[in-house]
């Protein structure tokens, strides 16, 4: 398959040449949305949605719970529908719980803690949980309680879900909630989350699929085999479902929040990439992946927005030597407008 080829049917199973017409409908589609940063997770929703979303209207979505930040791969946050947590855990938990050390009479009684702290405080932050946490003797500092809490979402206990309001600026913080009990799985999650993945990602490789979840690359080769019959093979060995057909439709220039699951969720981002590397779009070596300008699917150069309290709250933009600045005003238009600026 060509480059542009499987740029067109990434970008339309990314939702960026045909958003959606709800930011649950993108979490649905994409399975999880990295959202280490909440204000790019965020912007990851409305970008992939129909109409000039703002972030209020995104966040009312987490206070009225049809969505959480939780910890389901890789260690790292991710925006789901509170029932996909546990099916990603499934898969991705017990490796992930195993990292961390920690023993599970600690957990058990982290999360009772948790559990009647919630229920004495009816709304409970992390700041707040961990003090608890310390005040049990359960934890000995901060950052202890901290792997605590990320631990418990590992577990499938507790997200992060209602924004805590803040007088001025984009709010980051949000209150933490119960994961609802873990449905029944298939018979096998790996291949079902295989196929979740490839639905909001592919074409992809099993590298792609092992680099995303957080698996070895050996695991994700057998999970790829044991679903031969329910996915198709691109002449180049790429993986994808049978219903992708072909895509056309032009995705034009946007500006992608950093740490994009476009940008970030493979183990081979040069598609992507256009002239920039690791040192301009990244993961640098502080794991950081700026926010990029991409056009047609291929990036021309990154932008950054400050949040803070007090900024100008507009968006600029730095492209790569050669690059036109078509389209780019619009794009950061958009960001800008999303964020609260005039």
């Amino acid at each position: 398959m060509d480059a542009d080829a499987l740029r067109s049917l990434r970008l339309h199973a990314h939702l960026l040449a045909a958003p959606a017409a709800a930011p649950t409908d993108v979490a649905r589609r994409l399975v999880a949305v990295q959202a280490q940063d909440f204000a790019a997770g965020r912007w990851a929703l409305g970008i992939r949605t129909t109409g000039d979303l703002t972030v209020d209207e995104v966040d009312r979505v987490f206070t009225d719970g049809h969505l959480v930040r939780a910890w389901t791969q890789r260690g790292t946050l991710h925006i789901v529908e509170p029932a996909t947590a546990a099916m990603i855990l499934a898969v991705t938990g017990e490796r992930q719980l195993r990292a961390y050390g920690i023993d599970a009479a600690v957990l058990d009684r982290g999360e009772r803690v948790f559990r009647s702290a919630l229920e004495d405080e009816g709304s409970l932050t992390r700041t707040v949980f961990v003090e608890a946490l310390q005040r049990e003797g359960i934890a000995g500092s901060v950052p202890a309680g901290s792997r605590i809490l990320t631990a418990l979402s590992l577990r499938g206990v507790v997200a992060l879900g209602p924004v805590v309001p803040r007088e001025q600026g984009v709010t980051r913080e949000q209150y933490l909630v119960p994961l609802p009990p873990a449905a029944p799985t298939g018979d096998d999650p790996a291949v079902d989350l295989l196929l979740a993945y490839l639905r909001g990602h592919g074409p992809a490789s099993s590298a792609d699929f092992a680099w995303w979840a957080g698996l070895p690359a050996g695991a994700s080769r057998a999970v790829a085999e044991r679903a031969a019959d329910r996915v198709e093979r691109t002449d180049d060995g790429l993986l994808m479902l049978p219903s992708s057909g072909q895509a056309t439709t032009d995705a034009g220039t946007i500006a992608l929040p950093a740490f994009d699951e476009y940008v970030l969720s493979y183990a081979d981002r040069s598609l992507a990439m256009g002239a920039g590397d690791r040192t301009t779009i990244g993961p640098t070596a502080n794991g950081m992946v700026r926010p990029v300008i991409v056009r047609r699917g291929v990036a021309v150069g990154t932008w950054s927005l400050s949040l803070a309290a007090g900024s100008s709250g507009i968006p600029t933009a730095t492209l790569f030597e050669g690059e036109s600045d078509a389209g780019v005003t619009a794009a950061l238009t958009r960001v800008r407008c999303f964020f609260g600026g005039a």
